[in-house]
């Protein structure tokens, strides 16, 4: 379940009582996977629930990364975040983004990316380059690679084929346990 995909579950912004009240939901629904993506991934250790422990078993916990500057300053922190699943969403793709620092102080690494380009009437244009490199990257290190979207402008226009097909994969999990 894509939780919240229009806000973002750690913005300073948030009641304390709705964010709450999420964890016991999620905490009451172990047979759902909760993606819970962030651009505020600073923000994130400090309103995590006090039972988190190394982490909620049904919580996929990713951040939006659009350009080498985002990966270098928040796939470290998403790194020492205790997660079950860690993952990127690499959307909209804006840059060439190096994986170079997606391996955490104890080994912890990444699970997924998600890639796409933007769309919209306004939508910058993204470069096969940049998306074959972070495939081949992710190849390297394991991590499962999800190719969305190339995004534009022209509604429909932009197809999610990766040379003659979809690549769309999904991390590998351990089998749940409710």
């Amino acid at each position: 379940m894509f939780c919240a995909s229009l806000a973002d579950v750690f913005d300073n912004s948030v009641d304390l009582a709705w964010r709450a009240d999420l964890w016991a939901l999620v905490r009451d629904t172990p047979h759902l996977d909760w993606l819970v993506l962030t651009k505020r991934i600073g923000n994130v250790s400090a309103m995590l629930p006090a039972d988190w422990g190394c982490g909620y078993g049904n919580v996929w916990l990713g951040i939006s990364v659009v350009s080498q500057d985002e990966a270098d300053r928040d796939i470290p922190k998403l790194l020492c975040l205790p997660a079950a699943v860690r993952w990127l969403s690499l959307e909209p793709l804006l840059g060439s983004v190096s994986l170079q620092s997606a391996t955490g102080p104890f080994g912890e690494t990444l699970d997924w990316a998600v890639v796409g380009g933007e769309s919209g009437p306004h939508a910058r244009p993204m470069k096969a380059e940049w998306v074959h490199d972070l495939r081949a990257q992710c190849g390297t290190l394991a991590i499962a690679f999800f190719f969305k979207q190339w995004g534009g402008h022209e509604k429909g226009k932009g197809g999610c084929l990766l040379g003659a097909r979809e690549v769309k994969a999904w991390p590998s999990l351990p089998c749940p346990v409710y």
